[in-house]
């Protein structure tokens, strides 16, 4: 069939059904003949899959996996499930406020106590729960942002470096499209494209190697996942999500009682050492 008329068929628009395309989430026969496009039964049920998943708000790449066979369906469901209940839950604190305030008129509101009642849903952890999962957030878009990886052997030609990268993509479970074969590769990683290059790094170690680091070509659209997170937060996130390994062994010299001026000189000299190996993966 045509993707007229799949379209017809699940009632997913065109344009639609070419954006799964280009996610890898739905691969279509070529006609030999005029190179058109031809849709299969497998690629109705597909679609379909596609669609549920959707309807439930499973992430694009979630989706890729499960039809790849490198995510099981009940595993995503479980993590879809457990969000979908700690939204529940701020949802019912939300009503239960609304109902208790239907029969206030503004003039006999005690904003004190509707205040104090509110603060102290959050101590029960709606407070916490948010800082967890902001962190979460900032933490996908950093990673999404940029990465970087030491490759197993030398990088000298632009073949090399395609060689790298598939080996990555193939470790890390990701489908990969490289878009520009050369010394600074552009590629797509799970429908984000992504420009490479090599430096070298001592990384600890007495003499310099090599590394591959890659960058977003469009790095606002990792912002898109944090966008409902305020600047300072997410400021203070991002500084968590680089430092938090620092942070912790700083924090550990001087609840044991070494000095303070050890721990703080360590933040400095180490503080960039361990983000960017924490970022070599």
């Amino acid at each position: 069939m045509n993707i007229s008329q799949l379209e017809a068929a699940t009632g997913i628009t065109k344009q639609n059904i070419r954006f799964y395309e280009k996610k890898g989430l739905l691969r279509p026969a070529r006609n030999e003949e005029n190179n058109y496009r031809e849709y299969s039964a497998f690629d109705l049920e597909t679609l379909k899959i596609i669609k549920v998943l959707r309807k439930l708000d499973v992430p694009i790449e979630e989706i890729r996996e499960v039809l790849a066979g490198e995510e099981r369906l009940p595993a995503v469901m479980e993590r879809k499930l457990a969000e979908l209940q700690e939204r529940q839950r701020e949802l019912d604190a939300g009503i239960e406020m609304c109902k208790n305030l239907l029969g206030t008129e503004l003039e006999n509101l005690n904003a004190d106590r509707v205040l104090e009642q509110m603060e102290q849903e959050e101590r029960k952890g709606g407070v916490f729960m948010s800082i967890v999962n902001d962190f979460k957030a900032v933490n996908r878009a950093e990673e999404k942002r940029s990465f970087s990886f030491a490759p197993a052997g030398e990088v000298c030609a632009p073949e090399d470096f395609t060689r790298e990268l598939f080996r990555y993509a193939d470790e890390n479970h990701a489908h990969l499209v490289i878009t520009k074969e050369s010394m600074y590769p552009v590629f797509e990683m799970d429908g984000v494209e992504y420009t490479a290059r090599r430096e070298y790094r001592h990384l600890g170690a007495p003499f310099p190697v090599a590394v591959i680091c890659c960058d977003m070509t469009s790095p606002e659209e990792a912002d898109r996942e944090t966008e409902r997170i305020s600047p300072a937060r997410r400021f203070v996130m991002r500084f968590l999500v680089r430092y938090l390994a620092v942070l912790l062994i700083a924090a550990f010299l001087v609840l044991t009682a070494r000095p303070l001026w050890l721990a703080a000189l360590f933040v400095v000299a180490a503080g960039p050492f361990v983000y960017w190996n924490s970022r070599v993966r």
